[in-house]
């Protein structure tokens, strides 16, 4: 907060730099209207398998911030995007900043760690294993069942993820290194954590309304349901040791209680932190940013309204016609309908939940309604393609 001076006017907060590690608009804005400059490292996270993929290693992260940091360090450094988390934290640990330690956020990019973690700490989860050059799909089906859900431990947005039906599918896509889990049955959702000083100061639910499509924000769930998701929250928190930031959880609701899905120690995707800004009534990228700052901002007790989103992409071809946006914005409960295809543009397959052509915003006094607001908006959305 800004100090006030004896004339009771606020005084100007001094300029400081702060480093943001990945590129996002509206922490970059979030950062100018805290009276910051934010000085932007990209990781180029979209490319998993490319040498600086999720920060690279930890010499790459330090000598990029030794480039505009050669005398002093920056205030604060913040892991804002897909890919980021590890590289920030180095950069942390090099100038001696408090934040997110490197361990902690290595267990929180690395699958493959986080399970071994999660396991240490007696934390609920689907069985798992690691892949090696022998593991064969016959012993994967028969330890984890079908389908089998493979992954590759870096990786984000539900690229690198494959559920497989069958022995054939398995097969396909083995490799050594990969992580290999029993496919989890329960309605997916997710928990967005802010923590200051070891502690939870703010929570979120999210309804998966369509899991990697369209989101509510908060969830409506059961008094005891939310406590159990909070309890699994605080021991996934705590045997991490993720004290500080903010996170992003994907937990499982089945018959015997909420099941630990994974962790990103950084802001989500899919257009939750707006979400969380249009139902809550605050701003979530200036109280991250605080966070990373030391500073302990004020959060909301509850929320105003529920907020939903619907991505919108049409699947690959060529774009003919984009037909009934005006119409959908026209419904009670629709604030925004955006779609950036053009006919004659080439859309390719839609790998990760990211690489989306369109959103459409509601807002509604309940989560159900939220949500059927979404559902009558995007069916008159109709994006007409061409195969090819």
């Amino acid at each position: 907060m800004s100090e006030s001076n004896s004339a009771g006017k606020k005084a100007p907060r001094k300029r400081e730099r702060i480093l943001l590690i990945g590129r996002r608009k509206s922490a970059i804005a979030a950062a100018k209207r805290l009276g910051w400059k934010p000085v932007v490292i990209d990781v180029h996270s979209r490319l998993e398998q490319a040498p600086h993929a999720f920060g690279g290693t930890r010499k790459w992260a330090v000598e990029a911030a030794e480039e505009f940091f050669p005398d002093s360090p920056p205030l604060s450094v913040a892991a804002v995007a897909t890919g980021s988390v590890v590289a920030a934290a180095a950069i942390r640990e090099h100038f001696g900043l408090p934040g997110l330690p490197l361990e902690v956020a290595r267990r929180c990019h690395d699958k493959l760690v986080m399970k071994k973690a999660i396991v240490a700490a007696g934390i609920p989860c689907a069985p798992w294993r690691e892949t090696n050059a022998s593991t064969t799909a016959e012993e994967l089906i028969d330890e984890l069942g079908m389908p089998v859900v493979l992954k590759m431990p870096i990786s984000s947005g539900g690229r690198g993820v494959w559920v497989c039906g069958s022995k054939e599918e398995v097969a396909a896509h083995l490799r050594a290194g990969l992580l290999a889990e029993g496919f989890v049955r329960g309605t997916e959702m997710s928990v967005e954590s802010f923590r200051h000083g070891g502690r939870t100061v703010f929570r979120n639910h999210t309804r998966y309304l369509k899991p990697r499509w369209a989101n509510v924000v908060p969830a409506e769930l059961d008094e005891d349901v939310a406590a159990w998701v909070n309890a699994l929250a605080e021991r996934v928190h705590e045997g991490l040791g993720i004290a500080s930031g903010i996170s992003h959880m994907e937990v499982f609701l089945g018959e015997e209680g909420p099941v630990f899905g994974e962790i990103a120690a950084r802001p989500p995707g899919g257009y939750l932190m707006e979400l969380m800004r249009r139902a809550y009534e605050f701003d979530p990228w200036e109280s991250l940013l605080r966070l990373e700052a030391g500073e302990a901002p004020n959060f909301p007790a509850e929320a105003k309204r529920h907020a939903g989103v619907w991505l919108i992409h049409p699947g690959p071809g060529t774009v003919r016609a984009v037909l009934g946006t005006a119409e959908a914005l026209t419904l009670p409960g629709v604030v925004e309908v955006s779609c950036v295809l053009q006919p004659g543009d080439r859309v390719v397959d839609r790998v990760g939940s990211g690489e989306s052509k369109g959103h459409i915003f509601a807002e509604a006094l309940s989560a159900g309604a939220c949500g059927e607001v979404l559902r009558r908006a995007v069916e008159r959305v109709q994006v007409a393609m061409e195969a090819g």
